[in-house]
């Protein structure tokens, strides 16, 4: 199907070229065809000249100015100004447009059985055709005019469908694409098995939900557990001996961290501190001796005058080790300091993993309370489940005396079954002195009895 060419489209206003040859149902003549597009006439002129062409290919070949008729010079009969084609040198030819219009035709559209003439398949049938190939104006494939509605609601990959759940509209190929996204998809709760949740509100629902699973609280220190919400008290209490055990793991590495961090951080600092002051102190008593020194030794004789490259070479030294040091010295105290605030974080953390397991332990301590109390109650269940067990035993053999009753009764009845008798049938009645007075006073008795 997708090899065919398209169909050309109805035409009732003349702007188009001229029919198809296969239309034709019989022998096609040369007069019939238009000189121009070699097609069957359609709305046929005849110029001065004599030959016939299709309205439409006329108006388009001298839309441009004045031109020779290309079949005056293929028969080599071209004459001006006969031959020269221009507007205004035609007229409507309304016996070949007449003459045309009867000839037979039929569709040329495969599986199509159509029928007619030329004037009804332009007038009916052009253009209108169920089995005309079309393309689809969304993905461009070639088909069948008959198939395009179908094609378009099921299988064209660019159709554009309305989501079944938020109703907004989209490209099918974006289908799984627009699935991930929608805020009204359905979706399916893990922990209470609910479906039909919209996306939407599903993490309401979560917060909500008493069987989601959720980590444990103590996931923190090393517990791997997911729990239902509902039952998350009942982990706790259940494991509050691993719960334990975990945090004091941690809280036992978190004080070897602060035993390794502390005392050698904080010694090692000091050392410095000791250090850099006692540096300091020598640098204040040498610039002491440099500002004062020289006047003081020069009373009885002046020195001489030092060279210039000593006191430009060595007037500059302390100041500069001073600043040095100086940095040094604020680089360690901010070392220290932040040492002491990370002790600080660390203190508090053990404060609060130490409430922790005071609240562990009191848990611990009514759970073992619940325990007991538990343990109680299962003793009593098992004294009731024993005497059940001993009624259901005594119930069982009553039952089995019960069955070989049945059992006598069923051989006694197959014995009946199988005795013969001489014919003469009693009919026992019971109560048959009342009876009898009913039936004197009117009253109509029920009789029962027994055949034997």
């Amino acid at each position: 199907m997708a090899a065919q060419e398209p169909s050309p489209p109805s035409s009732l206003e003349g702007n188009k070229p001229g029919f198809p040859r296969k239309i034709l149902a019989n022998k096609l003549e040369d007069k019939h065809l238009c000189n121009i597009c070699q097609k069957i006439l359609r709305r046929p002129f005849q110029a001065q000249c004599g030959h016939r062409f299709c309205s439409y290919c006329f108006n388009k070949t001298v839309s441009s100015g004045p031109q020779k008729c290309s079949a005056c010079i293929k028969e080599d009969i071209f004459e001006e100004p006969t031959s020269i084609l221009k507007q205004g040198c035609a007229f409507p030819d309304n016996a070949a447009k007449r003459e045309v219009e009867a000839l037979e035709a039929v569709c040329i559209n495969e599986g199509c059985t159509w029928t007619g003439t030329i004037k009804e398949y332009e007038a009916t049938h052009e253009g209108q055709c169920d089995f005309m190939i079309i393309p689809c104006p969304s993905c461009k494939e070639l088909l069948r005019a008959n198939e395009l509605e179908r094609h378009n609601e099921r299988e064209c990959p660019e159709r554009t469908l309305n989501c079944k759940y938020c109703k907004e509209p989209f490209h099918f190929k974006n289908i799984k694409a627009h699935d991930e996204i929608c805020p009204k998809y359905p979706m399916i709760c893990e922990g209470c098995a609910k479906k039909k949740i919209p996306r939407e509100k599903y993490v309401d629902h979560i917060k909500l939900c008493t069987k989601f699973r959720t980590p444990c609280r103590f996931h923190v220190v090393g517990c791997d557990m997911s729990v239902e919400k509902e039952k998350i008290h009942d982990h706790e209490r259940a494991c509050s001996y691993e719960h334990l055990n975990l945090l004091l793991h941690f809280i036992m590495g978190i004080k070897v961290n602060l035993e390794s961090l502390q005392p050698q951080s904080l010694e090692l600092a000091s050392h410095k501190i000791q250090e850099l002051h006692q540096s300091l102190r020598e640098l204040e008593l040498k610039m002491g001796q440099l500002s004062a020194g020289a006047p003081v030794q020069g009373a009885c004789a002046p020195p001489p005058p030092p060279p210039p490259t000593l006191a430009t070479s060595f007037t500059p030294l302390p100041t500069a080790v001073g600043a040095a040091l100086e940095l040094q010295l604020h680089s360690e105290k901010t070392k220290v300091a932040e040492l002491s605030r990370r002790c600080q974080e660390l203190e508090l953390k053990v404060g609060t993993f130490e409430n922790i397991v005071c609240v562990l332990n009191r848990e611990m301590e009514r759970s073992a309370t619940t325990m007991e109390a538990y343990n109680r109650q299962h003793r009593l269940d098992q004294d009731k489940i024993d005497i059940l067990n001993n009624k259901v035993r005594q119930l069982e053999r009553t039952v089995s005396l019960r069955d070989i009753s049945i059992v006598e009764m069923e051989g006694k009845m197959r014995e009946m079954s199988a005795a013969t008798y001489d014919g003469v049938f009693v009919w026992k009645i019971s109560d048959f002195s009342k009876k009898r007075q009913d039936a004197v006073a009117g009253r109509a008795p029920a009789i029962h009895g027994f055949m034997q």
